[in-house]
């Protein structure tokens, strides 16, 4: 029987540069490949994540989606301007989420003193929508205070990229911990690779403890932009194993955590 999802994946045919982007993948990540990881741990769907290179085209996602059933999300990238009516086309498509790649884009945080993106915050707090953020872990104090002060519920990938081997050291990822308290932020266990920290496991011990299962998922980041062809599929569900002792909570993350965040059948 077929149990979880695979939270954080990318698909597309296209490899072309989107405006903007200085990454070209050295080839087309097919669903089909993807489908066939996903049998192989025996995981029923995941979640689709805009690849940052196609920037806010995100025609060759909802094409995707319209393929696939309700057990399958897709997250977006959306400029601060689109209208609830157009996200509420994206709902129906099955789109449940926003994301913000800002790694290595120092100048171009959002201003939150900006009236039009606190209005765009509150159209994500309408349809029930989740911010997803890809930040370096060194510079998520710039930014995640205010958005968590605002109310929206966050989604943070690759585990708040930590640039300390202690967790309570490192100032974003403490401001992770601190967040538990109050329910609206989320962590992918994902891409271990991208932190400058070798062993994350204390870090995920740290989640455990304060942010708890309900607020952990887990995802594959395939197939690893930017790190292809260093690992496999299996290597990056069996880091889930190493991170989380436990067979309950690694299904709970697997599988209940999921449903919840992401809507998924």
């Amino acid at each position: 029987m077929k149990r979880g999802f695979d939270c954080h994946a990318h698909v597309y045919a296209r490899v072309d540069e989107a405006k903007g982007s200085n990454y070209r993948p050295s080839r087309p990540a097919p669903l089909d490949e993807w489908q066939g990881h996903l049998d192989d741990r025996r995981l029923r769907g995941g979640v689709l994540v805009q690849p940052s290179f196609l920037g806010d085209d995100n025609c060759e996602l909802l094409e995707i989606l319209d393929k696939l059933d309700e057990h399958y999300r897709g997250v977006v990238q959306l400029p601060k301007g689109t209208s609830l009516a157009e996200m509420r086309e994206l709902d129906a498509a099955g789109i449940v989420g926003v994301r913000w790649n800002l790694i290595e884009r120092r100048c171009e945080l959002p201003d939150l003193d900006d009236s039009r993106w606190i209005d765009f915050l509150d159209r994500l707090k309408a349809l029930n929508w989740h911010l997803e953020l890809h930040l370096e872990g060194s510079r998520l104090p710039e930014l995640f205070p205010a958005l968590h002060q605002h109310g929206v519920t966050l989604v943070i990938d690759h585990l708040g990229l930590p640039v300390e081997a202690n967790p309570f050291a490192d100032g974003g990822f403490r401001l992770l911990l601190e967040a538990g308290r109050a329910g609206r932020t989320w962590v992918k266990l994902s891409a271990p690779y991208r932190s400058p920290v070798h062993d994350l496991r204390s870090h995920v011990r740290a989640l455990l403890e304060h942010l708890g299962r309900e607020r952990l998922v887990w995802g594959s980041d395939w197939p690893w932009t930017r790190h292809e062809g260093r690992h496999t599929y299996r290597d990056t569900f069996d880091w889930l194993t190493g991170w989380v002792s436990d067979a309950d909570d690694r299904r709970y993350i697997l599988e209940e955590a999921p449903r919840e965040l992401f809507r998924l059948g």
